[in-house]
């Protein structure tokens, strides 16, 4: 086999592998397997719930619920919590957050560089997040334990690429997808400033919150 040919076939091989995720997770639904738990809240939740206050606080506690997709009796333990660490401050027009919970929240990883943004054809699922890890390349191998822990929390899955000499590539091969997702790789590289060994992961879910989480736990697997 030629060396185009073989670059070809291992192309082929790896834009193959968001389909076998989505496979992946259908199966577990089929057996009747759960795809990850469903508690009423998980401390990745406080760092939502922090990360909106900051962005669109003074906001009541009604809103907030609505923003986060949680029960009113979880966003009541949330911000129960929040007061108690001095991260936010309750006034007549809402809650608002503390210098000390800007330093807080400034130290989490998964906010620095993440929005919600339409993967394309590279999404598992309705909804996305995208967490961008600088110089992270060093940690990603095949992108799976990624995918198994954004599946544990609930999710649809993660998709990890990494930006190596211009453009995204997929693991585990690391080969180019721009030729495969011209368009996903444009929006993606447009909203992101990507620097070589960034590492950007694609949470996937049925709820934005889902997304949120599959993108966090699937950072916290790198």
């Amino acid at each position: 086999m030629s060396n185009r040919q073989d670059l070809y076939a291992h192309s082929c091989h790896y834009v193959q592998i968001i389909k076998q995720q989505k496979v992946f997770i259908n199966s577990l639904r089929n057996a009747g397997m759960s795809v990850g738990p469903q508690p009423n809240y998980h401390a990745y939740d406080v760092f939502r719930a922090l990360r909106i206050i900051d962005t669109k606080g003074p906001i009541g506690r009604h809103l907030l619920r609505k923003k986060m997709e949680l029960t009113e009796c979880s966003v009541r333990t949330i911000l129960k919590k929040l007061l108690r660490d001095g991260f936010i401050e309750s006034t007549q027009h809402g809650q608002v957050i503390t210098q000390r919970g800007k330093e807080y929240l400034d130290a989490q990883p998964y906010f620095r560089m993440a929005s919600h943004v339409d993967a394309g054809r590279l999404s598992l699922g309705p909804y996305d997040f995208c967490i961008v890890a600088r110089q992270k390349s060093a940690s990603v191998s095949n992108g799976i334990s990624q995918r198994d822990e954004a599946i544990k929390i609930g999710g649809d899955g993660a998709t990890v690429l990494v930006y190596r000499n211009g453009t995204l590539t997929m693991p585990p091969g690391f080969m180019d997808i721009e030729s495969d997702y011209p368009e996903d790789v444009s929006t993606l590289c447009e909203t992101f400033r990507f620097n070589d060994g960034d590492v950007l992961i694609i949470g996937s879910g049925s709820t934005r919150r889902q997304a949120e989480l599959a993108a966090m736990a699937a950072y916290d697997a790198l």
